[in-house]
């Protein structure tokens, strides 16, 4: 799957929330629950954005043997900082920023919608994601697949993502 059919996948994703939003009825609810949805989703959209700036910066650093300006396939398996902990820290902040719309829309049916959505993450995760790296690295992804999970939700793997970029 190439780069811009990738982009098409995730902004189809993340606007989806906004047209089920605009087709589905507003429940009555908890004024204040409504604020905590905001809070979360603003919450779960600044992680999602966090992951993905972390996750792009150390692969234009640490996935080519000379660092890149901007996003390209990477020449070598990134092993380093955010990619320490998961496999997948910029698909794993997709699924978070498409929740986090959902929960910042305030309804409970677009929330509850959003499950499909983190369902279609993973589903792009595991089915070509990991087939298209696996392919592109073959054995030493092997290895790197049985050393760390797809994602984590640690705020520690953030932090370790950060300090390696500083480095």
């Amino acid at each position: 799957m190439g780069f811009w059919w990738k982009i098409a996948f995730w902004l189809t994703v993340w606007s989806s929330v906004y047209m089920v939003n605009y087709i589905s009825p507003e429940l009555s609810y908890n004024p204040h629950l409504k604020k905590l949805f905001l809070i979360f989703g603003l919450f779960l959209i600044l992680y999602g954005l966090a992951l993905n700036i972390i996750a792009g910066k150390s692969l234009r650093k640490f996935g080519h043997e000379q660092p890149q300006d901007r996003l390209t396939q990477p020449d070598r398996l990134v092993e380093e900082g955010i990619f320490s902990c998961m496999r997948h820290p910029a698909i794993f902040g997709n699924i978070f920023i498409a929740i986090g719309f959902a929960f910042a829309t305030q309804n409970i049916i677009v929330i509850l919608f959003s499950g499909w959505l983190a369902a279609a993450g993973l589903y792009f995760i595991m089915n070509i994601e990991e087939r298209e790296t696996l392919t592109y690295f073959k054995d030493d992804y092997c290895q790197f697949i049985k050393s760390r999970p797809p994602f984590s939700f640690s705020i520690k793997c953030l932090l370790e993502g950060i300090k390696a970029l500083k480095r």
